[in-house]
């Protein structure tokens, strides 16, 4: 049996979002398939990516038919204020490992500052998710808001 490295990291980023935290809560939270960038599924089968803003909810990749794949479980919520999310990481994306993500909405004069922490936990490579959550945030949820759709 091969020893797996243990290691735990913490990552932040923030993205301020020039609307307010009402409509990206909204966007966030019930508009995902429209911002979540296809490019960053794990399948070419998904059809969308789904949020499911309610304690228990889920966020992952619809196949449809009933086939997908869970991302996060919904482990805490502020409604309008934060979303606390717990997943696994498979080993094709980093793992095996276990990851708690918060995003957290702050009103910031005429703008909205999205804080996203990613706590990992397990066997973790080297490369940072920063890249991607920017991808995900900033390229998709943020530009989506913005361009007032």
């Amino acid at each position: 049996m091969m020893e797996l490295p243990q290691s735990a990291r913490s990552y932040s980023l923030e993205v301020v979002i020039a609307a307010p935290p009402e409509r990206v809560w909204r966007a966030l939270t019930s508009e995902s398939p429209a911002w979540w960038p296809k490019e960053f599924h794990t399948s070419d089968r998904a059809l969308r990516f789904v949020i499911e803003p309610v304690l228990g909810g889920r966020a992952y990749e619809d196949f449809g038919d009933g086939d997908g794949l869970v991302w996060y479980s919904v482990i805490g919520l502020d409604a309008g204020r934060e979303l606390v999310l717990a997943g696994h990481l498979l080993p094709p994306f980093g793992g095996p490992a276990v990851t708690a993500l918060r995003l957290t909405l702050t009103n910031h004069a005429a703008h909205t500052l999205l804080r996203i922490q990613d706590d990992r936990f397990g066997a973790l490579g080297r490369e940072s998710p920063l890249d991607g959550w920017r991808l995900v945030f900033d390229g998709g949820l943020r530009l989506y808001v913005e361009s007032g759709k």
